[in-house]
């Protein structure tokens, strides 16, 4: 009677023990993101249990700066990140396989985050006034390719300042220590309430110039696709939630964006736009203009740039 108790028992431990090897483990996802609009998704699907709902274990990590964030990215510290398409080409071309799997912010021109600003106290009021003057950027960047991009359909020429540190090139301009800065939002639309005048931004352009992206560790995407895609749907689902009920959501963009608290009452809300493959036509352009100066040592084929989720 004993030994066929302890066989009974023997028998559901192996029982036990079989169906707990056949469970998969759950994949978390780390993702990592700046204190921009463009966050605000991934936080409301994170707040709101979305991502849970869809099975997945995403934890947010909040970084300062975009150096620490390429830093973690580049060290597998996070396996996604919100960036933008010209940091994933140059980071290929240093041989790190990260892979564009949405865009983000972008799709329309009025989505734009970009503006050039020139000091309260210039005699520059138009794209010509810039003709021989400073404009304070961050080189290599996407600070220095939407300057650029955008400047390039006037026949002027102008004298780049390197600032990197973006509150530093904002004081710098409102000092009046620069003719004028290329700055990103909300911090453009905090200089012009500060006196700076605006002289062009990539929302006033006709088409769509710059973009943001979800992009994702190529070896997550090939280990983790069926998450990935999961993410994907998260982010689709707090995207419509945010677009339909902007009034409910206002306070936390404020608060994911740091809008500083003079501007908050008036800057706009983006109508976020839901995830679909990246198309080669933005792609192109930053890769054009990487190669034109010489950023990159080879070819990042758009295929390999940009995962096909």
């Amino acid at each position: 009677m004993r030994s066929l108790l302890l066989c009974a028992l023997l028998t559901v431990a192996l029982l036990v023990m079989g169906c707990s090897a056949e469970k998969p483990a759950e994949t978390k996802i780390r993702i990592g993101i700046l204190p921009i609009e463009d966050s605000l998704p991934i936080v409301v699907a994170g707040d709101e249990g979305i991502f849970s709902k869809h099975g997945l274990e995403v934890e947010i990590i909040s970084f300062n700066s975009a150096l620490e964030r390429d830093a973690a990215l580049m060290a597998g510290d996070v396996d996604a990140v919100i960036t933008d398409p010209l940091a994933v080409i140059l980071l290929r071309d240093k041989e790190y396989d990260v892979r564009i799997v949405s865009i983000c912010l972008g799709k329309k021109p009025d989505e734009g985050v970009f503006a050039i600003l020139a000091a309260p106290n210039s005699t520059i009021s138009t794209v010509k006034d810039l003709n021989g003057k400073e404009i304070a950027i961050s080189s290599n960047t996407i600070i220095e390719y939407i300057t650029d991009v955008m400047l390039s359909k006037y026949n002027i020429s102008y004298k780049k300042v390197e600032i990197k540190q973006i509150p530093v090139r904002l004081r710098t301009l409102l000092d009046g220590k620069v003719d004028a800065a290329t700055l990103p939002e909300p911090l453009a639309s905090y200089a012009m309430s500060q006196g700076a005048k605006l002289i062009l931004s990539d929302a006033m352009m006709n088409e769509s110039l710059t973009q943001t992206v979800i992009v994702f560790r190529g070896d997550f995407v090939d280990d983790h696709k069926d998450e990935v895609k999961k993410f994907l749907e998260s982010y689709r689902e707090a995207v419509k939630k945010i677009n339909s009920e902007k009034d409910r959501y206002r306070e936390k963009f404020i608060e994911v964006a740091r809008v500083p608290e003079n501007i908050a009452n008036s800057y706009p809300m983006p109508e976020y736009p839901e995830p679909e493959k990246f198309p080669i036509n933005f792609y192109q352009r930053y890769l054009d203009w990487a190669t034109k100066k010489s950023l990159i040592s080879k070819e990042v084929a758009y295929e390999e740039a940009v995962a096909d989720i």
